[in-house]
């Protein structure tokens, strides 16, 4: 049985992207083996959120190159270019931001080259089942997936704080409608972003990954650090993809991220690099590529955490909140005006008395923990022991933030506006 291929090029900066993009397509049959002439194409960036000084985003001088080179080497109906961003950063919004590092507008970038831009959290969605799932039976895809021929991956090169790396398979979380993506998003999302291949049409012909510029340490945003990392990769496959991509950013053994491992057993791809074919350039490591980690106790001086029963879901919230705050320099002056700050989180976990400076996150924290007739720990959620934990949630004095898993930037939004407010009280 033939290996799957999986392409390398490098590109020292988005100038040199339309002959690095030609250089990695170029071992895989060049973009003719996916695209017929005729055909209508979907390009689908990672548009997640625009923002100044990250390059979060599939660079539009990428997607520029890369609809050049398609043109040249095809003759397409239609090539459109479609994502559905973060919440609160609609797709009008997103495709009309002029990028720090690009300086141009995704929209009038392609549009210029001659394609199509859909907003798709603005287009048609459909619900649809997934018989072989194992967490998300069903789902909403966009429509826009029926109407094209052939779709294609082009996500960023990327870390993440809760999975490791968002790649292409995270890319694809932008493939549903966001009800659903905020379902399932804590230990099961590695699950759940697998299971969305599974879907009908969901499965991309090819994905080609912006990795000239990638986001290393704690990303996949806000808390993320530009890395020069001057690859594409690409291939049709994409658990190989992020197989690759994983081992280039530092885990020696690809299983190590869940997603891959997952997908690998699961039948949607191959994660094993012993069963990939590498083409183009030789696979490597990035020399001092910073890997997230979720490490919160003791970790950061002034603030203490107390855990329960913790998914990676709130886990990962309180870290990319610690993580943001400390790249923007606001531990010093928020400790000055507001003194230590204890975080609460987890099921089960102790509840200090509540005040301005104890946190406690997530829905979670209202169940208990107590110990049977055997002496065993049981977690509890009988009504006397939540009413008896909610009555320290609900105090006037409580700063309880909800949600299951919260909100990805409520702590550090809080943080950030204790701040705010104490500059402008001195102002």
């Amino acid at each position: 049985m033939p290996k799957v291929k999986v392409s390398i090029a490098k590109a020292d900066n988005y100038e040199e992207a339309q002959t690095g993009i030609r250089a990695v397509m170029e071992p895989l049959g060049g973009f003719g083996a996916f695209i017929k002439d005729g055909q209508s194409v979907w390009l689908k960036p990672n548009m997640v959120r625009p923002l100044p000084n990250v390059p979060a985003l599939t660079d539009a001088r990428f997607m520029a190159a890369l609809i050049r080179e398609i043109k040249e080497q095809t003759d397409p109906s239609r090539i459109v270019v479609a994502d559905a961003p973060y919440r609160g950063y609609p797709g009008v919004k997103a495709f009309n931001f002029e990028g720090e590092y690009s300086g141009l507008k995704m929209k009038e970038t392609c549009e210029k080259e001659g394609a199509e831009v859909i907003y798709l959290d603005e287009y048609k969605w459909e619900k649809v089942e997934i018989p072989s799932a194992k967490v998300l039976k069903e789902a909403e895809f966009s429509k826009l997936r029926n109407e094209v021929d052939v779709i294609i991956n082009v996500p960023k090169l990327k870390t993440h704080v809760q999975p490791g790396i968002t790649v292409a398979l995270k890319n694809w979380h932008g493939f549903i409608s966001w009800p659903y993506r905020r379902l399932w998003h804590a230990d099961n999302l590695s699950q759940k972003l697998v299971d969305i291949f599974k879907g009908p049409g969901a499965m991309p012909a090819l994905n080609i990954v912006d990795g000239i510029i990638g986001v290393h340490e704690f990303g996949p945003s806000i808390a993320g650090l530009p890395y020069d990392s001057k690859t594409i990769i690409a291939s049709p496959d994409p658990v190989a993809t992020d197989a690759v991509a994983s081992y280039m950013m530092g885990w020696d053994d690809p299983f190590q991220v869940e997603m891959v491992r997952i997908g690998h057993y699961d039948g949607v791809g191959v994660g094993d690099l012993n069963e990939i074919e590498i083409v183009g350039e030789p696979i490597f490591q990035f020399e001092d590529w910073i890997r997230p980690n979720m490490d919160l106790i003791a970790v950061y001086p002034n603030v203490n955490v107390i855990v329960g029963g913790l998914c990676a879901g709130c886990k990962s919230r309180v870290k990319f909140a610690m993580e943001n705050i400390l790249k923007r320099g606001l531990w010093e002056e928020y400790f000055e005006k507001h003194g230590p700050l204890t975080i609460v989180c987890g099921v089960g976990a102790r509840l200090p008395e509540p005040s301005e400076d104890v946190w406690y996150v997530g829905d979670c924290t209202q169940f208990g923990q107590k110990w049977d007739e055997e002496g065993n720990p049981r977690f509890a959620w009988d009504e006397e022991t939540v009413a008896e934990r909610r009555k320290l949630l609900e105090d006037p004095k409580a700063v309880w933030f909800r949600g299951c898993p919260v909100w990805f930037t409520a702590l550090s939004d809080e943080i950030k506006e204790r701040v705010r407010k104490a500059a402008e009280a001195e102002a």
